[in-house]
C-alpha cells in the first residue's frame, strides 16, 4: 500500500507543495521580512484551536496564510477593524447534480455565500453515465479560472443504490468494485461515498465488502437512516465514518457515541438541521459537519447554503466559536483535509468576513445571525457574477448525447394503456379494494406506507381519487429501452389541476410522473420527451412551465439566476395546480429511492423498503410488478 493511503497521512494536496526556494520565501513572509500579498489589518478572527476570538493582522502570500496576530506590511492592505473573520465553510456532503447546475455554475453560486470547499458524491451522474460520469465529474470540477471552489470527490459506492440481485430498480450503470479502483489514487478523490446499501453490507455482499476494503485507508461515508443497536455496531466495524441521514436527535446521538461522525443536513427537501442542532457543543464541534446534500439554486439564493445552517445554529443560541468550528475545522478533519479549516500559518487562505448585528453597547449579537461581507478563496477576493455572459460549452461524454433513451412504445397515445391500473374481472364495479399508497412526509425523504380504500370503476380499473388526495405515480425506465415501468399511488401532493414530469429520480434517474389525471400526466410526459429531460409542470388550463436539463437529464449550464427563475415559475404553476409541498420536485424524486423507507416506487413497481422486495399495489394480492 502506498504511504499516502496510510490512515491520517496527508495526501499531496493537503500540505503546501513549495520547492526550497519558494519555501524560503514563505518563511521570509512569515517573519515579516518581505511585504505580503495581502494583509487584513486589525480584525477579530476565530482561533478554532482554542475556541476564542483573537485580534490582530491576518497576513497572506501565495494563497496561504503566513501570519496571524502580529503586525504585517502588505502590498494590499484591507482595514479589518469591522470584520469578524472565520475559516471558509465546508459542505461535507453534496450532490452537485441536485443543484441542477454544472460544477462551474455551482461554484459561482455558493462561493459568495462563504462555501469554499465541498465534498461531492457524484453518484447521480454516475447512475446515468456510469464510469464516464465519474470521470466527467472530475474533469468538470478541475480548479481553474471558472472554478475557484475546491471540489473534492467521493467515489460512488452504490450505483445502483441496491444490489442488482434484488431486482428492485434499473439504473443507467452498475458499478462494481473494479470500476472504482481506477479513481482511488486521483488527487481529488478523498474516499468512498455513502454506503446506501447497508443491507448488503450487513449481509456480507462480496462486492460491497470489496469496495470497503479497497478504500480501507480512506474515509468511507455512511447512509443508514434508522439503523441502531448491533446493526449500527456492525456498520461501524465495517469502517463507516460518517452519516448524514439522521432525522431524530436520539438517532444522531447513538451514531456519534459509536464513532460515526454526524453531518447536520439542510437540503431543499430533507431539512434536519434544527432537529439535530442540540447535538452541537464546544466539545462535539470538532466531530460534526454541516452539509446540504441536495439543495437547489433558488433556496441557495433566498436562504443560503452552509450559511443557512450556521444562521439556524446561531439563532438557536449556539456559541459562534462552536458553530464556525463545525462548519470548517470539523469537516476538514473528517476528510483529512489538513490544509484548511483554520486561520493559522500554513493553512489555505480560505476565509469569510462575517458581520453580526452589533448591540447598542457595541457587542456582537450572534443570535440574530450573520451577513457575509467578503469571501477570500485561496487569497483571491470573490466577486459575485452579475452578468450572464456565455461560457465555453461543457462537453458531454461521446456516448451520452441522448438523455431519454425511450422505446417508441412510450410515446403518444400508446402510453395511455400503461397508465391503467387493472383489476380482476371478478371485481364488481363499485366494490371496494384495499391498496398500498405512498404517504409523503413534507420536508422528509422517508415516506409512510399507507393502506387506503378505493372503488373499482366500470372499466375494471383503479383510478386516482382527488377527494382523498390520492394520485397516480409512474416510473418509466429511460436508460436501456427495457420498457419496464412501475405504477402506483401517492398521497400528500395535493395536485388537483395539473401534473409533474421529471427525469430526476433518485438515484437511478428514470423518468417520473405524477398528476391529477391521465390526460395531464400524458401532456407533461410529451413535453419532457420533447426537451429530452428536465422538469415539467402542466396546468389544466394548458399553461406549461419547464426547465430543460441537457446534462444527463440532471443539470444545466445556464446562469444560476435563470435556473432560479425557472424554478420560481415551476413552483408557482405547481401551487396553482394545487400542490401543497414546499419543494415538490425533490420530494417527488425521492419517492423512487428504495433504500430509504418505507414505501417507494421504481420502474419495477412498489418497493417495501423494510423487507427490500417488490410488493403488489393491492394489499395481500397479485404480483408486485406491473405486467
Amino acid at each position: 500500500m502506498s504511504p499516502k493511503h496510510l490512515p491520517n497521512t496527508p495526501r499531496p494536496y493537503q500540505k503546501s507543495q513549495y520547492d526550497p526556494l519558494a519555501l524560503g520565501s514563505m518563511i521570509r513572509y512569515a517573519r515579516g521580512l518581505e511585504p505580503c500579498d495581502l494583509v487584513i489589518k486589525g480584525s477579530q478572527w476565530l482561533d478554532v484551536f482554542q475556541g476564542k476570538w483573537q485580534k490582530g493582522d491576518l497576513a497572506i502570500a501565495a494563497g496561504t496564510i503566513v501570519g496571524v496576530g502580529e503586525s504585517y506590511v502588505g502590498k494590499q492592505v484591507v482595514d479589518g477593524s469591522g470584520f469578524w473573520v472565520v475559516p471558509g465553510f465546508i459542505d461535507s456532503h453534496v450532490h452537485i447534480e441536485s443543484s441542477l447546475m454544472t460544477p462551474r455554475r455551482f461554484s459561482e453560486t455558493v462561493l459568495p455565500r462563504g462555501t469554499t470547499t465541498v465534498i461531492w458524491d457524484p453518484h447521480e451522474i454516475a447512475n446515468v453515465w456510469g464510469v464516464q460520469g465519474i470521470q466527467w465529474a472530475l474533469d468538470q470540477s478541475e480548479p481553474g479560472p471558472e472554478i475557484l471552489l475546491s471540489i473534492f470527490i467521493m467515489a460512488p459506492s452504490c450505483v445502483p443504490s441496491t444490489s442488482q440481485s434484488l431486482g428492485l430498480e434499473t439504473s443507467g450503470a452498475d458499478l462494481r468494485a473494479q470500476d472504482l479502483r481506477g479513481f482511488r489514487d486521483h488527487p481529488r478523490v478523498l474516499g468512498l461515498a455513502e454506503m446506501m446499501n447497508y443491507p448488503g453490507l450487513l449481509g456480507g455482499d462480496p462486492d460491497v465488502l470489496t469496495k470497503l476494503e479497497d478504500f480501507a485507508a480512506l474515509p468511507r461515508d455512511g447512509h443508514c437512516p434508522g439503523l441502531s443497536g448491533k446493526d449500527l455496531n456492525a456498520y461501524g466495524v465495517a469502517g463507516i465514518h460518517t452519516c448524514h441521514e439522521s432525522t431524530t436527535l436520539g438517532e444522531a446521538q447513538e451514531k456519534l457515541s459509536k464513532g460515526i461522525h454526524v453531518l447536520l443536513r439542510e437540503g431543499s427537501c430533507a431539512k434536519n438541521a434544527s432537529t439535530l442542532l442540540p447535538l452541537l457543543s464546544d466539545y462535539s464541534s470538532a466531530v460534526l459537519g454541516f452539509c446540504s446534500d441536495d439543495r437547489n439554486p433558488l433556496d441557495i439564493e433566498t436562504e443560503g447554503h452552509i450559511d443557512r445552517i450556521i444562521n439556524l445554529a446561531l439563532m438557536g443560541g449556539h456559541g459562534p466559536a462552536a458553530v464556525f468550528r463545525a462548519a470548517s475545522y470539523g469537516a476538514a478533519r473528517m476528510y483529512q483535509l489538513l490544509d484548511r479549516g483554520a486561520l493559522a500559518p500554513g493553512y489555505r487562505a480560505d476565509l469569510v468576513c462575517v458581520a453580526p448585528k452589533i448591540t447598542t453597547k457595541g457587542e456582537p449579537d450572534w443570535t440574530s445571525g450573520i451577513q457575509i461581507q467578503k469571501v477570500l478563496k485561496g487569497g483571491q477576493w470573490i466577486q459575485p457574477k452579475s452578468s450572464a455572459a456565455p461560457l465555453v460549452p461543457v462537453p458531454k461524454p461521446p456516448s451520452a448525447q441522448t438523455n431519454l433513451n425511450i422505446h417508441t412504445q412510450f410515446r403518444g397515445e400508446s402510453l395511455k394503456d400503461f397508465l391503467r391500473i387493472p383489476t380482476s374481472d371478478q371485481d364488481a364495479p363499485g366494490s371496494p379494494v384495499q391498496v398500498r399508497v405512498i404517504g409523503v412526509i413534507p420536508q422528509q425523504i422517508v415516506t409512510k406506507s399507507l393502506t387506503k380504500t378505493l372503488v373499482v370503476t366500470s372499466l375494471h380499473t383503479i383510478e386516482a381519487d382527488l377527494s382523498q388526495d390520492i394520485l397516480k405515480i409512474m416510473v418509466i425506465e429511460r436508460h436501456h429501452k427495457t420498457k419496464s415501468r412501475g405504477i402506483g399511488l401517492v398521497h400528500g401532493f395535493g395536485l388537483k389541476r395539473g401534473a409533474i414530469a421529471t427525469s430526476i429520480n433518485h438515484d437511478s434517474h428514470n423518468a417520473l410522473l405524477v398528476g391529477s389525471s391521465d390526460h395531464l400526466m400524458l401532456m407533461a410526459w410529451e413535453r419532457l420527451l420533447d426537451m429530452d429531460g428536465g422538469i415539467v409542470v402542466v396546468h389544466e388550463s394548458g399553461e406549461v412551465a419547464h426547465l430543460p436539463l441537457p446534462y444527463g437529464g440532471l443539470m444545466t449550464d445556464e446562469p444560476p439566476g435563470q435556473v432560479s427563475e425557472a424554478l420560481r415559475r415551476l413552483k408557482s404553476l405547481a401551487q396553482r395546480a394545487g400542490c401543497v409541498l414546499e419543494e415538490p420536485f425533490l420530494q417527488l424524486s425521492f419517492l423512487a429511492l428504495p433504500v430509504i423507507g418505507n414505501l417507494k416506487i421504481t420502474d419495477q413497481g412498489l418497493v417495501d423498503v423494510t423487507n427490500m422486495k417488490v410488493v403488489p399495489l393491492r394489499v395481500n394480492e397479485g404480483p408486485g410488478k406491473v405486467p
